[in-house]
């Protein structure tokens, strides 16, 4: 009998199939990776494991026993914890108080905090316990959070997409935490899309894709090509939509791009490319790999390290995002929400939110809520926005008509360049095909198009060539034509196009 059990589970949203009769099983001291694009099911099953959600089907065994866990307390009781990639701290107390907030008085022990001391000493995750969480590095909140669970002597530990907040000096540490807490006999989740790291620190790996677990290996026995193809499946399908315009001379020209993230770490290296006129340039890769810090770059919202960034043979380096946009470039981002739209605001207003003092919102100097009003309409109209009523607030759309705002604003501006990133992400397939319609209808009007997607079938549907990004570089550059999941596969594994 295994530790833990996992037998069909499945779980939809509507009519949406997140998980698929999915079957597992787990040893004590296992470090199991569960490898997938966006969208796979990996944060889902984590969820369910973890009691946020409640499969529709199946069933899950700890020691035999069968768990029916309807939310997290009674996980965490029956010795399952879950790090979530959003931390869940209460930033004005100190990482003491997190670690023992909402635990009975009974169950603290006579000196807890000493207990923790030795937690954070045996595993290697050492925090300062009298700073407020909210004044921490988010490497140290991370020991925190994992602090928090092993107080509670849980015996499964699901880390969802661990690394993603640490720099890179810190990730070698923490990877040894996670074997010493391997080899003292808990049991890991490792839920990612870092492959190097899946090489480094699992015992074992999951790969799933559209809600199904469809591989399992060892992971001594498999290797980044080959999870990677098993990702994104055996078959690569390269329908493309016909247009009929002709790519014109070089629009926009990226030389030598280095760009740092969040945390200061190198996330784009030595990248180079050109877009043409009238030509969709798809950008692929496993999600993480410096797509966005590059769509940034180019939108003007990230500094560069090194390297250049032309427009018609123009450097745009120290151009404003505003400028950019002034002289034609629109950036539809990845996080509608955060940074595509203010939910508060109109439809009407969010169409003119980048153009909000330049006619025809403004007229002398002032608003002309009236020219917002109307012309919002008619983009509300041709745009196929719906409802269609240019003053409900954006907050009340659906995601895929939130998206269409976005994308009639910075078509609207996009005279010259388009960057488009994740643009079909969480839209239903009438959406999908509308978007991608528009997108299409931009580059036929002679724009230059760059369309980042981690979903390789809707690159392939729409772009005249592919670049391949991994670690931060373009390793190749195929024509849809040319893809195949073997040559794909190596390509986002980081192979150069000499080896795919």
């Amino acid at each position: 009998m295994s530790f833990l059990e996992v037998a069909e589970i499945s779980k939809c949203f509507g009519a949406v199939q997140a998980l698929d009769r999915v079957s597992f099983t787990v040893e004590r001291g296992e470090v199991i990776a569960i490898l997938g694009e966006n969208g796979a099911g990996k944060t889902t099953l984590a969820n369910v494991l973890f009691g946020l959600y409640q499969a529709d089907h199946g069933n899950i065994r700890l020691d035999g026993v069968l768990l029916n866990s309807k939310r997290p307390a009674e996980a965490l009781a029956a010795g399952i914890g879950m790090i979530h990639q959003h931390f869940n701290l209460v930033a004005n107390m100190s990482a003491y108080e997190n670690i023992i907030l909402g635990v009975p008085n009974a169950e603290l022990g006579t000196n807890p905090r000493t207990k923790i001391t030795e937690l954070a000493l045996r595993y290697g995750f050492s925090v300062d316990l009298e700073a407020e969480a909210g004044s921490m590095p988010v490497g140290m909140q991370q020991r925190v959070e994992i602090l928090k669970v092993l107080f509670r002597d849980v015996s499964i530990l699901i880390l969802d997409e661990p690394t993603s907040v640490l720099a890179p000096a810190e990730i070698s540490g923490f990877l040894d935490g996670i074997r010493a807490l391997r080899d003292a006999g808990k049991s890991i989740f490792f839920v990612t899309h870092k492959l190097d790291e899946i090489m480094q620190a699992t015992d074992r790996v999951l790969v799933m894709r559209n809600g199904c677990l469809v591989a399992e290996h060892p992971t001594s026995k498999t290797n980044p090509a080959k999870l990677s193809k098993e990702m994104i499946g055996t078959e690569v399908k390269s329908h493309q939509f016909v247009r009929n315009n002709k790519a014109g001379s070089v629009v926009f020209e990226a030389e030598g791009l280095c760009a740092a993230d969040e945390r200061g770490a190198l996330a784009l290296r030595k990248l180079s490319f050109s877009v043409r006129a009238g030509e969709i340039l798809g950008i692929a890769g496993v999600d993480g790999n410096g797509q966005r810090e590059l769509s940034e770059v180019i939108a003007g919202l990230r500094p560069l390290v090194l390297g250049s960034v032309k427009l018609d043979d123009e450097s745009i380096a120290k151009w404003s995002p505003k400028k950019r946009y002034q002289f034609g470039i629109g950036f539809v981002p990845e996080d509608r929400h955060a940074t595509g739209l203010v939910l508060s605001l109109t439809v009407a207003e969010n169409l003119f939110l980048r153009s909000i003092d330049q006619p025809p919102a403004t007229k002398n100097g002032r608003l002309d809520r009236g020219a917002i009003s109307s012309v919002g309409a008619e983009i509300v109209s041709k745009f196929d926005i719906r409802p269609p009523n240019a003053e409900l607030k954006a907050s009340a759309l659906s995601g895929g008509n939130q998206q269409k705002i976005i994308l009639a604003r910075e078509i609207s501006a996009a005279k010259r360049l388009l960057i488009v990133v994740q643009p079909t992400k969480g839209l239903d397939v009438g959406a999908i095909a509308f978007v991608q319609e528009q997108i299409m209808q931009a580059a036929e009007s002679g724009v230059a198009v760059i369309y980042i997607s981690t979903e390789l079938e809707h690159v392939l549907e729409v772009a005249d060539r592919i670049s391949v990004i991994s670690g931060g570089k373009i390793t190749g550059t195929l024509t849809p034509s040319e893809v195949t999941a073997e040559r794909i596969s190596l390509l986002m594994a980081g192979q150069s196009e000499e080896a795919a």
